[in-house]
């Protein structure tokens, strides 16, 4: 990629055991499709301290509606990511947060970004921004497993495991098919007005939450719950998509609706998923709609050095974003923590 690189700091890159947003900055940053943004903003935040040898740094990446702070409850001294341990990155991909994203100005007129994109531009961070040579894991969860996933692929030298929570190689036709219907939706609101609104359509990203929450869980959870419960979490997720920027995530989705770690590899799966060297745990969920099980098994079976363990729930999607105290956050804490502590 035909890039020159620089980092500007909002503040200082202050290794601390406190996360402070910080930005780095990188200019003429050339995105996967060919179009070229003058300067691109990635926000992150770091966590406890760099050890002497600068090697026990762990990058977390988070799920297409997510944020830098989605793996903010098991990040801290003792938790799962320990901070007495690990130096740990958390990082907005582009299209959200505070990383330069459609509602900047840009809108409609903002490059269509892929996954690799989202890769690339942390891979600057790592190595201009933070000047590491290595990283002992890298991990995510739904989107953020694709990304870590596309580390494992192109960075085979500078990735010591990766930690993949939902995952898949490639978008299944399901989770497309909801993508489209999403995208269909926020089209309908005649605010949207093909992405050149003046106000952003807020109904029709409601609606577009709404549509999502089904494929986020199970039928069996949906059996269970009390109907006040139900109410209450569809309207939860209307709220959570009402808050975004249109433009925003339209295209965030539609760069996870086109993830396939093959394309650069001719469609070859196989060439793909051996260029993976590190250790590699694979945690999806045993209820997943959205990202099934096909996906990762197919992981499992295509990497060298694979992990796999199938999260005991019926919460479907959101069994990986489950709550620490739970039994599905238990076992996740317990996967990582074993699979970490084999790291070397």
């Amino acid at each position: 990629m035909k890039t020159l690189l620089a980092c500007a700091l909002a503040l200082c890159i202050a290794v601390t055991a406190h996360a402070e947003t910080q930005t780095f900055l990188a200019y003429d940053f050339e995105f996967e499709s060919g179009p070229v943004l003058p300067e691109l903003r990635v926000a992150y935040e770091t966590w406890g301290d760099l050890d002497p040898g600068r090697d026990n740094a762990i990058l977390l990446v988070h799920g297409a509606s997510g944020d830098r702070h989605a793996f903010d409850p098991i990040i801290g001294p003792g938790k799962t990511f320990d901070t007495n341990k690990y130096f740990v990155i958390t990082v907005d991909a582009i299209g959200g947060g505070q990383s330069s994203a459609p509602k900047d100005g840009l809108g409609q007129d903002f490059p269509r970004y892929t996954i690799r994109d989202m890769m690339a531009a942390q891979h600057a961070l790592i190595t201009r921004g933070l000047e590491l040579a290595t990283l002992r894991a890298v991990g995510g969860s739904s989107m953020g497993s694709f990304v870590s996933l596309e580390w494992g692929i192109h960075h085979p030298e500078m990735v010591r495991s990766l930690i993949l929570l939902l995952p898949s190689p490639k978008a299944e036709a399901n989770f497309q098919l909801t993508v489209d219907l999403m995208t269909s939706v926020i089209a309908l609101d005649p605010q949207w007005d093909g992405g050149r609104y003046t106000h952003n359509p807020v109904g029709g990203l409601r609606l577009a939450g709404m549509l999502y929450y089904p494929w986020a869980v199970s039928a069996p959870y949906l059996d269970r719950i009390p109907a006040a419960q139900l109410a209450k979490e569809i309207e939860e997720s209307a709220q959570s998509y009402g808050n975004w920027d249109a433009n925003s995530i339209v295209l965030r989705y539609a760069a996870s609706r086109a993830h396939d770690v093959a394309a650069p590899f001719g469609g070859d799966m196989a060439a793909a998923l051996s260029q993976v060297a590190a250790p590699t745990l694979i945690l999806p969920s045993a209820s997943d709609r959205l990202l099934g099980l096909d996906g990762a098994r197919l992981i499992r079976d295509g990497v060298k050095h694979a992990s796999y363990a199938e999260i005991p729930s019926d919460l479907g999607h959101r069994a990986g974003r489950a709550a620490a105290e739970t039994p599905e956050g238990h076992f996740i804490d317990q996967q990582i923590r074993a699979f970490l502590a084999k790291v070397e």
